[in-house]
């Protein structure tokens, strides 16, 4: 098993998925998934590693999830011999993969918050269902 990892070229970072993939599995995936670094602000498309990097860090559990979920869709459209059906699992694919960007951006803090306090200043100003 490999880990699934997005790689950053200019700060020598990489951001960690917590995933393993068999690299065999993961040259059939027919999607390449770009994430915006974190660190240098770049695209880098996502990569599978032997060994995890000694400078990382690692994505959100809820990022991690709907990564996941991705890949397994990933999987599923690579194997699938209806076009409808691998058109479908590429959509999913594609869905999960934003909620997992989404989940993993760092929250916007107002000045003097700390991140439990801007949760719920978040919160209080979402829309009632």
């Amino acid at each position: 098993m490999a880990h699934l990892i997005f790689r950053c070229d200019q700060t020598n970072l990489a951001m960690m998925t917590g995933l393993e993939i068999e690299p065999a599995v993961f040259e059939r995936l027919h999607a390449t998934r770009f994430v915006q670094c974190r660190f240098c602000g770049q695209d880098h498309a996502w990569e599978v590693v032997e060994r995890i990097p000694e400078a990382a860090a690692l994505m959100s559990r809820g990022a991690t999830e709907c990564l996941r979920r991705s890949l397994q869709s990933d999987a599923n459209a690579a194997r699938a011999v209806d076009a409808d059906v691998r058109a479908l699992y590429e959509r999913m694919a594609g869905r999960w993969f934003r909620q997992a960007i989404k989940r993993d951006q760092p929250l916007d803090l107002e000045p003097g918050l700390t991140a439990h306090e801007g949760l719920l200043v978040r919160r209080e100003r979402l829309p009632d269902p």
